[in-house]
């Protein structure tokens, strides 16, 4: 009787005191017994696609498709004009070195510009509407570059300042698609017109040459876009060197002049 009575003793202080060691110590209890969610993982979102104590990462939001361009089935043309456009709402505009050519295909068109001798530059504008690239507005460039090309997006803003983007679409041994959004591009503005930035230059401006060329980095205003395109911001280099867009397409809100 006296065995029993002392197993029975010990059985129980063996249970009591594996209670105790599963229990968390007094006043650290789980967050979950504090009324608290555990925390999460470094980096880990919640069910709102946001990070802990930050904001959310980018947007659910899907800019609206703006005009799709694809060139008409034409002749070839050379240089490109207005008559190209497969959307004659748009208006075209060529800058710089005017030998860009529309070629023609039995199943495909695109620019050529391994003629230019000088940087050229396409866009297309609204003559009803301003665009709003902002947030989520972005553009899609179908190229299939040779040699040593890359196809930036270039921007016309209301106010009349011109910017290049630093990311474009390089060489590729097939058509490509790649959609830039603007608000993550890095710009740098772009001048447009031979002007001398200070007084100590020895060579004349020239008024007829439109130079393209990068400068300093920028932060356009992408509310108020009146112009669209791209440039590979080089001279052709024939069939080896050139950039071929096929089509190009742009995404955000139409904004009334």
């Amino acid at each position: 009787m006296a065995l029993r009575v002392f197993l029975s003793t010990v059985a129980v202080l063996v249970l009591a005191g594996m209670a105790i060691a599963q229990a968390p110590p007094q006043g650290v209890g789980s967050n979950a017994q504090r009324g608290n969610a555990a925390p999460p993982a470094r980096g880990a979102q919640d069910a709102r696609g946001a990070a802990p104590g930050g904001g959310a990462i980018g947007s659910a939001e899907i800019a609206p498709l703006i005009f799709e361009e694809h060139w008409t089935r034409a002749p070839l043309t050379q240089p490109m004009n207005q008559s190209n456009l497969g959307n004659q709402d748009l208006t075209f505009h060529l800058y710089g070195d005017q030998q860009v050519r529309k070629s023609n295909h039995p199943t495909e068109d695109y620019t050529y510009s391994g003629e230019t001798k000088t940087n050229w530059a396409i866009t297309v504008s609204d003559s009803k509407n301003y665009w709003d690239l902002s947030g989520t507005g972005k553009m899609m460039l179908r190229t299939r570059n040779s040699g040593w090309r890359f196809t930036h997006i270039v921007i016309k803003t209301a106010d009349g300042k011109y910017y290049v983007s630093e990311e474009g679409s390089g060489e590729s041994s097939s058509w490509m698609n790649v959609e830039y959004i603007l608000s993550d591009l890095h710009w740098r503005s772009l001048l447009m017109t031979d002007t001398p930035t200070n007084a100590s230059n020895h060579r004349k401006p020239d008024p007829s040459l439109v130079p393209i060329i990068p400068q300093g980095k920028a932060t356009p205003d992408l509310k108020k876009v009146e112009e669209v395109g791209f440039s590979d911001l080089m001279p052709g280099g024939w069939i080896p060197a050139t950039t071929r867009v096929n089509s190009f397409a742009l995404y955000g809100k139409k904004v009334p002049r």
